[in-house]
């Protein structure tokens, strides 16, 4: 046993005291700063994605398992708002997993941050399907869709695409379910040659599209020659018209259905026709009030006729010719009632007439007769004083329908002022006094009639 030198003893006791403070210290410092960032546990408030490792090179996951999960952590208060999704990891590790059903853990961890547990997630573990993964590479086939929408006069050439091939790659039994991979063109109202990227698809032997497969690459170009016949051409239809409508109304659209026709013809014909051709006769507007329509026939070269489209008459065309009102506005003069006022009460109106500004059809407003318009305030539940009240115009449609074409654009003034008072009691008027009766005018005692005896 070393035997120590009081010297010695009090170096000793100096270094423990020293140590024991410390760890007092720290102990304080540790209590002092647990109770100012106490730990809580929450979900974060963003779902973190999942990553898939591991996949063996020759297999693929042929079903759709989860892509994000839910993580419930607990960590210090001042940890929370230093994290984000970027501080996690969710892992499903596929490492040595061959075809079939497997169930796997997800594996969740900080990143950034020691201190933070994690209490949980959801989904804890994903049910994942492997399959052979299987590559093929196939012919791409141009799909001409709305054939029968192409214009009439115009064929379509043949599709060149590049690159022509396309490498399908994908589980084994996706990439067995495609019969082709195809892109899809419309040839609906195409005049023009084509030259645009395409996306592509693949379909399996019935049409229907088949996913869980990729396509590299997944657009290519496709060039395809729209052209117009030579003994065809497309030509715009023109109508005319004659005549004037009635007074007060003017012609608004000349309307042809179709608008344009495709004409067939000798080709010496069709190239020395110009793009517009008319109607033989055009339509009558004399003394029209309202729309026309007339089936004409159209005037065309000798040896050339319409290409029938439809059911109808190739050779004739629907002209429609609008017919409306010329419109135009005027002002009168109306005189100014007073409505609803209240039993016992008598009103003034600061004004006797108002002025009406009217717009509508012409011919309406020319022949309008005053009595139809109705100018008044409604004085309803208004009691003795002065009040600004709203002048309202009625036009009474209900006396003659075509007044509903004609609209009060402003009244003036606007507002008028009401005097409302008590009513005067009124005046009895003196009653008349009868004339006596001869009986009454007659003396005590005397009679009327026949003398006496």
């Amino acid at each position: 046993m070393v035997k120590r030198t009081p010297r010695q003893r009090r170096i000793w006791d100096n270094v423990g005291t020293a140590l024991l403070a410390l760890v007092l210290s720290l102990v304080v410092w540790v209590n002092a700063t647990y109770q100012n960032d106490r730990p809580r546990e929450g979900y974060l408030p963003e779902s973190v994605p999942i990553q898939v490792q591991n996949v063996a090179p020759d297999l693929v996951v042929v079903n759709d398992p989860d892509e994000f999960v839910r993580v419930k952590i607990k960590a210090f208060e001042s940890s929370w708002s230093r994290l984000t999704t970027n501080s996690f990891q969710a892992i499903v590790d596929l490492e040595g997993l061959g075809e079939g059903l497997h169930t796997v853990p997800v594996e969740v961890t900080c990143n950034t941050d020691r201190t933070v547990s994690i209490i949980s997630s959801q989904p804890e573990k994903l049910n994942v399907r492997l399959d052979y993964l299987r590559t093929e590479t196939m012919d791409i086939a141009v799909q001409l869709e709305n054939p029968d929408d192409l214009p009439l006069g115009y064929a379509a050439g043949v599709p060149e695409v590049e690159p022509s091939s396309v490498t399908v790659e994908g589980a084994e039994a996706a990439v067995d379910r495609v019969a082709a991979v195809v892109a899809p063109i419309s040839l609906a109202g195409q005049r023009s040659p084509l030259d645009r990227t395409v996306d592509l698809y693949a379909i399996d032997g019935d049409g229907r599209r088949v996913n869980g497969v990729r396509l590299n690459p997944q657009s290519v170009a496709v060039r395809l020659n729209i052209e117009k016949k030579l003994n065809y051409r497309e030509v715009a239809v023109r109508a005319r018209t004659t005549g004037h409508p009635a007074r007060g109304y003017f012609v608004s659209s000349v309307e042809v259905e179709p608008s344009t026709v495709t004409v067939v013809g000798p080709p010496s014909a069709i190239a020395e026709m110009s793009g517009l051709i008319s109607t033989r006769e055009a339509v009558d507007v004399s003394g029209a009030t309202r729309m026309l329509a007339e089936r004409l026939e159209l005037e065309l070269p000798e040896g050339v006729s319409v290409l029938a489209e439809g059911d109808r008459d190739p050779q004739t065309v629907l002209v429609t010719v609008g017919i409306d009102a010329v419109v135009g506005g005027t002002t009168v003069e109306i005189p100014l009632q007073a409505r609803k006022l209240g039993d016992g009460l008598s009103a003034k109106l600061s004004v006797s007439t108002v002025d009406v500004i009217l717009t509508g059809p012409s011919v309406l407003l020319d022949n309008l007769e005053i009595e139809l318009l109705d100018a008044y305030v409604d004085l309803s539940g208004l009691g003795v004083g002065t009040h600004q009240v709203k002048t309202l115009v009625d036009i009474l449609v209900a006396k003659n329908q075509m007044l509903a074409d004609i609209a009060v654009t402003s009244v003036s003034p606007a507002y008028v002022e009401a005097d409302i008072q008590i009513a005067p009691t009124p005046t009895p008027e003196p009653t008349a006094e009868l004339e006596p009766s001869a009986e009454e005018t007659a003396l005590p005692g005397a009679r009327t009639g026949s003398a006496s005896r």
